[in-house]
């Protein structure tokens, strides 16, 4: 899975589902909205997804794997105890791996924090929880955690296959 091409999808629904939604509002056809409110669509859509394609454009330009922590902000007071739990994998594939992976952590506070969502697109809400982990290589997404502590021995066995 292209990470670009999984946000470019997401961007292109959204933008869909907005001038829809601007066609019901207004009980006008949508080629309609498009003349009349095209240009703020595209502001709004473009504004929404700069930072999430800035982090996408640094992640596929990595050379070496990507490890994609998405958390809650750690200075926020209501901890999240899978994200704590998680920490240590995080740590130690840092410590395993080091200058070989590259580790992106990205709060779910942040506004590329949004690509929480566009990875894990279409589950159900109550399997949509923190932290969401991803394996990523040259643009391709290998793998995509969500909701649970994954043992180091998994980001690792994927890591291998990248670097072998």
């Amino acid at each position: 899975m292209d990470l670009r091409e999984i946000l470019q999808k997401h961007k292109e629904s959204f933008k869909n589902k907005l001038t829809e939604s601007l066609s019901q509002k207004h009980s006008m056809p949508i080629d309609e909205v498009i003349k009349q409110f095209g240009n703020n669509i595209d502001t709004l859509v473009t504004s929404k997804y700069l930072q999430m394609e800035q982090v996408v454009d640094d992640i596929c330009a990595a050379q070496k794997p990507v490890v994609l922590n998405i958390r809650r902000d750690r200075q926020r007071e209501d901890e999240c105890k899978i994200c704590e739990s998680n920490e240590p994998n995080i740590r130690a594939m840092d410590e395993l791996y080091g200058s070989a992976i590259s580790i992106f952590e990205i709060s779910e506070d942040s506004a590329a924090g949004a690509l929480y969502h566009v990875l894990f697109q279409g589950a159900p809400d109550e399997d949509k929880k923190l932290p969401l982990t991803a394996v990523i290589h040259k643009c391709d997404v290998k793998r995509v955690w969500a909701g649970k502590a994954v043992d180091t021995s998994v980001y690792s066995g994927l890591i291998r296959k990248i670097l072998a």
